[in-house]
């Protein structure tokens, strides 16, 4: 099992530059989708943490439904603070859940993937409410034993970075933590929202927070009270699913840089390494 996790794509209906930045967002996002869809081996399925849209029009949804129906495997997709729900629905009117919220389960090979909706419309953070934190229990309690993991956009966990702890996940983010403490079949929580990877084993699970596929926020710590971009690769993550370690997680660039070559030993170094591995074996007597 093999699960590509983009997130914020920012995709604009016209391509224009992102507000903060002269980065084309829909170019970036359909070559980070076809960089996927040829790796090889082909991921499984694709999920996609969040900012779907980067101001939530009609347009910047169609133009994403246009992408995605070129891929080769299920995609599953959770909104962000960029996006409007309505919007997202106008389009992909099957994704409408309960309450009216973007939320899902399905089943993958014995693997279930639960999408929780985060937004909270005009807002930077995010929120989960009694009902949608209801819908999560109830899934859970669906299948106990299943292997599970939890998309949502905001991450549920503060990691020293000032503004951008901020608009985390802030309402609900207790109740989630209690959830997840009760439930050891939920094997990772993928986020997105920050634009870095970052990493945080969070109530005896792996949150896991994928770089964004258009644009990377520098790295700040510390009293942080400005948003910075920098100019990093664009990254994704690959979650491999290997059975005598269980799920795997590995950053992947966009961008190939040059094909793969051999790694050739040194002559030297084995020579040496030889030497030193006598020398130990004539202590050793």
């Amino acid at each position: 099992m093999i699960i590509a996790h983009l997130t914020d794509l920012h995709i604009r209906e016209t391509g224009r530059p992102l507000a903060s930045g002269n980065v084309d967002c829909t170019a970036r996002s359909a070559q980070a989708f076809e960089r996927v869809a040829n790796m090889n081996p082909r991921p499984d399925m694709m999920v996609v943490t969040g900012d779907l849209a980067d101001s939530g029009q009609v347009g910047e949804y169609q133009l994403l439904k246009e992408m995605i129906e070129g891929l080769p495997f299920p995609v599953h997709l959770a909104l962000g603070n960029h996006d409007i729900r309505e919007n997202f629905l106008a389009v992909f009117p099957e994704k409408k859940g309960p309450g009216g919220f973007v939320q899902f389960c399905v089943e993958h090979d014995k693997l279930r993937v639960i999408g929780l909706d985060t937004l909270v419309e005009g807002e930077g953070l995010g929120r989960l409410c009694s009902e949608r934190l209801s819908y999560l229990r109830d899934c859970l309690q669906e299948r106990p034993n299943t292997s599970t993991l939890i998309l949502l956009h905001h991450p549920p966990f503060a990691f020293g970075g000032g503004i951008y702890d901020a608009v985390r996940l802030i309402d609900g983010a207790t109740e989630l933590g209690e959830i997840i403490t009760a439930n050891k079949q939920v094997v990772r929580l993928l986020c997105g929202h920050h634009h870095r990877a970052i990493d945080c084993l969070w109530h005896g699970t792996l949150a896991s927070v994928a770089p964004s596929v258009v644009s990377s926020c520098h790295l700040q710590l510390g009293d942080v009270r400005v948003f910075k971009n920098i100019n990093e690769p664009p990254a994704f993550k690959l979650h491999v699913l290997v059975p005598e370690s269980g799920f795997v997680s590995h950053n992947v660039f966009v961008e190939e840089f040059g094909p793969a070559y051999e790694n050739i030993p040194d002559p030297n170094y084995q020579a040496l390494a030889s030497m030193r591995k006598q020398t130990a074996l004539a202590a050793s007597r």
